[in-house]
């Protein structure tokens, strides 16, 4: 059984990081770890191999060290977070848009018309599915699937910010309703 140094107690106070969200992988296979951390819904470990750039133990779900890359902490709690998944569609341009809120996403269609989004104003939701858990790996599943209709977009902000927007997809709404659907259906 691995313990936690003064350090990486530190860091998860300093990343807001809770303890409870943490699993001892010490022992474990890689298969076990993965199965241990889903059933008791953890979305860290410490106590496996060390990294190699920089010799930490604490890890995401996927094995990333999230002490080297704290981008890899939005990102893992983002992916198992409790949310909706919405595809939106612009009747002027044909884009579709596949997103994640943590609010219903008619209140996100209007922010996204407000903010005119991709420089699109008339997006419109279409399917929205709610997920108690695994909302962003669920986003990125649909995404994946569309990625040959990728269709990156860059725009201004209104406070002047450049946003590329890389959830947005040039095909048929049939298609990505497809896609959504038959994904969004697999959901626990």
């Amino acid at each position: 059984m691995a313990k936690l140094t003064a350090e990486q107690i530190l860091f998860l106070k300093a990343q807001r990081i809770s303890p409870s969200l943490l699993f001892d992988a010490s022992g474990y296979t890689k298969s076990q770890r993965i199965a241990v951390m889903e059933a008791e819904g953890k979305l860290f470990y410490f106590g496996d191999a060390l990294c190699n750039r920089a010799g930490h133990s604490l890890r995401t779900k996927a094995g990333h060290c999230i002490q080297c890359g704290t981008e890899k902490i939005a990102f893992q709690l983002r992916s198992s977070a409790t949310g909706y998944v919405y595809l939106a569609y612009s009747p002027s341009t044909k884009y579709v848009k596949v997103g994640y809120s943590k609010y219903h996403p008619q209140e996100r269609a209007e922010l996204l018309r407000n903010e005119a989004y991709g420089n699109i104003r008339d997006w419109d939701v279409k399917r929205v599915v709610k997920f108690e858990k695994d909302a962003g790996r669920m986003e990125f599943s649909i995404h994946a699937k569309l990625e040959p209709y990728l269709k990156p977009i860059s725009y201004k902000r209104g406070n002047g910010e450049i946003v590329e927007c890389r959830e947005i997809f040039s095909c048929e709404l049939d298609v990505a309703k497809h896609a959504f659907d038959e994904l969004t259906s697999r959901k626990p």
